[in-house]
């Protein structure tokens, strides 16, 4: 079975298992056609809304085969991949190639509650890092009572079953970063990534093993439980935003051309 179609399978079973409606198999909701398009005139829509109401809203740019999601934060006191993304929707949109090259559907923040106090997890103090139906979730006031009890987990849970991503990076940041972990069958875009940005910061790598659990991560449960692609970028805690934006631009390039930067 194709790796994409298996993937699809797996998120689809997740879905119903996890008593959420799920897409055909094999369908995708919003599928693209793999030719070239014209610049688009992109516009954020919904995905849905957080605890406090405030939306999680998305952007696709392209039309390639290749189906990425990046996820801008999760954590709300770790808004240094924020000011990433209004210049990578600019980059990939004026550029035909990449456009023919993927798909890329980015959530600008999945925890915007947190975002707006500061605070690592959402407005019922819940790390939203470990609220997923990984197989190693397990019940705990700060990852909630069972996958998914929160309003921002379900909702991208669902979007991310509908659009059936290829890889996912997912922004976060770290005093010891920048560096680039990753879960699932992703080591080589891992090193695309890491390689390409570290021409601009040597400080980038590759580090294999975060060196603690993550019970319930988003990592977890798409990448070891279902076998999808997933990068975690961490950047340096309060670092220099312009630095960060280039060094997401071509460590994205670098996955696309397939290259691994020496």
């Amino acid at each position: 079975m194709p790796r994409r179609t298996a993937a699809v399978l797996s998120i689809a079973l997740a879905l119903l298992a996890s008593g959420c409606a799920a897409p055909a198999v094999g369908t995708r909701t919003d599928a693209a056609p793999h030719a070239a398009a014209p610049a688009p005139a992109a516009s954020w829509s919904s995905v849905g809304a957080s605890v406090e109401g405030r939306p999680i809203e998305s952007i696709t740019i392209g039309a390639g085969p290749r189906r990425i999601l990046i996820i801008g934060a999760i954590h709300g006191d770790e808004p240094e991949g924020l000011p990433a993304i209004d210049p990578l929707i600019d980059h990939f949109a004026a550029s035909p190639a990449l456009r023919r090259a993927a798909t890329v559907r980015i959530v600008r923040d999945a925890n915007p509650d947190g975002t707006a106090a500061g605070s690592r997890g959402n407005a019922r103090r819940i790390d939203l890092n470990r609220n997923w139906p990984a197989s190693n979730f397990a019940p705990a006031r700060t990852r909630g009572p069972q996958p998914l009890s929160e309003p921002e987990t379900a909702a991208l849970h669902t979007f991310i079953a509908s659009f059936a991503p290829d890889l996912v990076l997912v922004f976060h940041s770290t005093p010891s970063g920048p560096f680039v972990n990753y879960d699932g069958p992703a080591e080589r875009d891992a090193h695309a990534f890491a390689d390409a940005a570290a021409r601009l910061d040597p400080r980038w790598r590759v580090v294999p093993n975060i060196g603690y659990p993550t019970p319930g991560s988003l990592g977890s449960y798409l990448g070891v439980d279902l076998g999808v692609p997933i990068l975690t970028i961490e950047f340096a805690r309060r670092h220099d935003p312009h630095a960060a934006r280039h060094a997401v631009s071509v460590g994205i390039d670098a996955i696309l051309s397939g290259q691994t930067i020496e």
